[in-house]
């Protein structure tokens, strides 16, 4: 997948901007706050219609503006497109290819893009929430079964939220609950299970010694256990029997894959407690190129690689190992306020950002 044009209005920090790509490397150089970061989150947003960085479309829109706009040309195998994310603020979001209105969902049948980043760290150290967000962005990009199973949980759940505050009936939600949320548990625990152990490899491979550990931590009893979606959805039912009196009581649903986590050790020792900053980030890279290497066996066509700030912290032994692990990216895309590893020179094109304006300066 190649994008190969962007145009941007109102977005973030970035007022109007037109940019052509090449194929391979596209390097932004630009200090801290310069919209290097911006830039990144409106190619990602161009490609799936939302933020990689979990920010509501307000939150997107420039300071002062009522709109943002971002369009562009996407090659993705042999066909090429011009696609358009457009929002107003009290308005839906509407999108568009080739000037016909889609649904979100169809961009991530079509397109296929990985990020990179520091607020990557959060999938280590954060919430369970950012844990979440990032299996949902992902296993989006892999299966439109997963897609439509997690709208039809969300759907459900908030229904049984509202009925559970107004002391109404819940059950009659449960039957769509466990149908999609037994789908959406499976899907997980096997690509957590495909990701595993290609995270730790190639964490392994970048910290030189350590060992990454990933482990599925879904919020129904036995799910773990269970062989297929039939035993989970049965797991699913008998925990929402248990809990049934304690959700009336706390007014909330409490089982089910809205409150799943993921466990992360590093060198054996819990990476949310013990690890350093440095490892999650280590981490976080290891795990999204994971995410990269998955989808490119996948997918039709490999897709665009997103990478902020990735070697700020690494030696050159450990960025010359990163780089190594990109071979095959059709285009990648990366933000660097210095001179990025001597191994990518010579494939780049490269641009200057300063207050949301980029120059090029090749």
């Amino acid at each position: 997948m190649i994008v190969n044009t962007l145009q941007v209005s109102n977005f973030r920090n970035i007022s109007s901007l037109h940019m052509e790509f090449c194929r391979g490397v596209n390097v932004f150089y630009g200090s801290n706050g310069s919209g290097k970061t911006n830039l990144l989150e409106a190619i990602f947003t161009l490609c799936l219609g939302r933020s990689q960085r979990g920010a509501a479309d307000s939150v997107l829109v420039q300071e002062g503006q009522e709109t943002y706009r971002l369009e562009g040309a996407v090659q993705n195998s042999n066909r090429a497109a011009c696609v358009a994310v457009a929002y107003q603020r009290g308005w839906r979001k509407k999108i568009t290819i080739d000037s016909v209105a889609i649904k979100a969902a169809e961009l991530y049948e079509q397109f296929c893009a990985v990020a990179c980043g520091p607020e990557d760290s959060d999938i280590l150290s954060g919430s369970p929430g950012a844990r979440r967000l990032f299996l949902d962005i992902y296993l989006s990009q892999l299966s439109q079964r997963y897609m439509s199973n997690l709208t039809d949980y969300q759907k459900a759940l908030a229904q049984k939220n509202a009925a559970l505050k107004q002391e109404m009936d819940s059950s009659l939600f449960d039957p769509l609950l466990v149908s999609a949320g037994a789908r959406i548990i499976d899907a997980r625990k096997r690509f957590l299970g495909d990701l595993a152990a290609v995270a730790s490899r190639h964490y392994e491979t970048i910290s030189g010694r350590e060992t990454l550990g990933i482990l599925y931590v879904p919020k129904v009893s036995g799910a773990m256990e269970a062989n297929g979606v039939e035993e989970t959805a049965g797991a699913f039912q008998r925990d929402l029997e248990m809990q049934r009196r304690k959700e009336e009581i706390v007014k909330t649903a409490l089982v089910g894959p809205h409150r799943d986590d993921i466990s992360f050790t590093v060198g054996g020792l819990p990476a949310r407690t013990h690890g350093s900053q440095g490892q999650w980030r280590t981490a976080a890279v290891a795990l999204k190129l994971a995410v990269y290497k998955l989808l490119k066996t996948r997918r039709e066509s490999p897709p665009v690689l997103l990478l902020d700030e990735i070697f700020a912290e690494l030696d050159a032994r450990r960025s010359r190992q990163l780089m190594d692990l990109f071979g095959g990216a059709d285009q990648l895309f990366l933000t660097t306020a210095s001179e990025p590893p001597v191994a990518i020179n010579g494939l780049t094109r490269r641009f200057r950002i300063a207050d949301g304006c980029v120059e090029d300066i090749d």
